[in-house]
């Protein structure tokens, strides 16, 4: 069933109407509204705490173990998408950060030159061809895409094999730390989306501009993509 799920999300992505990329607004809005007032409650003063009190040394530790598990995921989409050289340099970092770095919590490989890249199944499908389809905001987890949430379901199923190994509890705890670590990053940049006139527009167009430039790599393909 969650193959056929799959499956079905990709073709919908491919008959997508990409000159609206938001035919789904009066959907998406109610939900961009109820994750904003889980943030705001919730997960962001949770994310100012955590960075105001916890040590840089400590935080430094958390978002380098996190960044290694990362790493591990865009070496299996590099593979994917045939950048052979960019997977060796993951394969190198991981390697690297997780036996001298002690299970990611230093970056030795940083420091030797191996620069940490970042891709996900969302933009494994782009490269391939898949459209992005209808613009599309999900319960807490925030923007995405008709393709990047089928690429999100693939990324998640992979992170929980890399952690299925612990207990519940355990695994709970390494999931919440890592939300807040990562919304602790983010607090700049939500904060200027959240002072502009329309947020959600402002989300919308920041999210399909940043996934654009990720698939193709930053190269223009001198297409509009809002408004």
């Amino acid at each position: 069933m969650k193959k056929i799920t799959f499956l079905f999300v990709i073709f919908f992505a491919y008959l997508s109407n990409a000159e609206n990329v938001d035919p789904l607004e009066d959907f998406n809005r109610p939900i961009f509204e109820f994750n904003q007032s889980v943030d705001e409650n919730i997960l962001k003063p949770i994310a100012i705490s955590y960075k105001e009190k916890t040590p840089e040394s400590l935080k430094k530790a958390i978002s380098n173990f996190f960044s290694n598990l990362e790493d591990v995921s865009t070496l299996v989409n590099q593979i994917l998408q045939l950048k052979l050289e960019d997977g060796f340099t993951s394969f190198s970092r991981v390697a690297i950060n997780s036996t001298f770095g002690l299970a990611g919590i230093f970056d030795p490989a940083s420091d030797m030159g191996l620069s940490k890249k970042d891709e996900d199944f969302g933009q494994t499908l782009g490269s391939w061809g898949v459209s992005s389809g209808p613009y599309l905001v999900i319960p807490l987890l925030g923007p995405s895409t008709v393709r990047d949430a089928s690429g999100m379901y693939v990324d998640m199923s992979s992170d929980y094999n890399l952690t299925n190994k612990l207990d519940s509890n355990a695994e709970i705890v390494t999931v919440s730390i890592g939300t807040v670590d990562k919304r602790a990053q983010l607090l700049p940049a939500t904060e200027l989306i959240n002072r502009s006139f329309d947020p959600y527009t402002t989300m919308r167009s920041s999210y399909l501009q940043k996934r654009r430039n990720e698939v193709s790599d930053g190269v223009n393909k001198n297409k509009s993509l809002d408004f």
